[in-house]
């Protein structure tokens, strides 16, 4: 039985990429370009960043 996405949920999850892939770029201007390095914010925004992409692929997948 195929389950339909509701609007927000869809709106969510573009938000929730938006924020992690810009909060993963601050974390790479500020560790390469900068020259300010925070492994910690690295390290937290590549998690979320991963999690994020895996979590819009695994309901777009789910949806087909």
């Amino acid at each position: 039985m195929k389950t339909s996405t509701s609007t927000s949920e869809k709106i969510f999850n573009f938000i929730f990429v938006s924020l992690a892939s810009a909060g993963l770029g601050y974390a790479l201007v500020n560790q390469f370009i900068l020259d300010k390095p925070n492994k910690d914010l690295l390290l937290i925004m590549i998690c979320l960043f991963f999690a994020s992409l895996a979590s819009w692929q695994r309901k777009k997948n789910r949806k087909s």
